[in-house]
């Protein structure tokens, strides 16, 4: 016996079932099972792995003799909300690192964990000055934010402003940072 949703023409049913997703936007398991003529559930199978693989989103839940689910096109430019991983700062890079240009609004509309806008901005000042960012278009206070863009990416993990630990003297105006002191 075979497995289901393993025929050779799979695949061809697979790409005619997302054509007409695409030329839908918004549907359920039946609209592509008629589209396509499949059963549904092998639609729904088809818009399982669409979701799972996020191309696709529920939308709502129609109630009646039995839930319906319907189901939109998620746009390919759209702005995903960054999963819950690292803390503002790791969220907000990760953000900065996807999109062309952005203001710090945008980084508060796409982290998941509470952040203001001044947070965002004071970030994205200090990115600035460590040379990370560039500005795209210059703030016009307080109708316009400023629109930056990422222009030193260094890896996958957020840079962070830290405090340096050292041991300042006065007496000879010299400072020296902890871990290059000698005992």
């Amino acid at each position: 016996m075979t497995k289901p949703y393993s025929s050779p023409d799979h695949q061809a049913k697979a790409d005619a079932a997302w054509r007409a997703a695409l030329r839908l936007q918004q549907f359920c398991y039946a609209n592509i099972s008629y589209e396509v003529t499949i059963n549904v559930r092998h639609a729904a199978h088809l818009i399982e792995e669409w979701e799972a693989a996020g191309k696709v989103r529920r939308i709502a839940t129609e109630k009646g003799r039995k839930n319906k689910l319907h189901f939109e096109v998620i746009p390919e430019g759209e702005i995903r909300i960054a999963p819950v991983v690292g803390d503002i700062y790791e969220q907000m890079w990760t953000s900065m690192r996807k999109m062309t240009g952005f203001s710090p609004a945008d980084l508060v509309a796409t982290c998941s964990l509470p952040l203001t806008i001044e947070e965002a901005a004071s970030y994205c000042r200090l990115l600035l000055t460590g040379r990370y960012l560039k500005v795209v278009q210059k703030a016009i206070p307080p109708h316009k934010a400023a629109i930056y863009r990422l222009i030193n990416i260094t890896g996958v993990r957020a840079p962070r402003a830290r405090r340096l630990v050292c041991i300042v003297d006065p007496n000879i105006g010299t400072s020296a940072p902890i871990n290059e002191v000698r005992a």
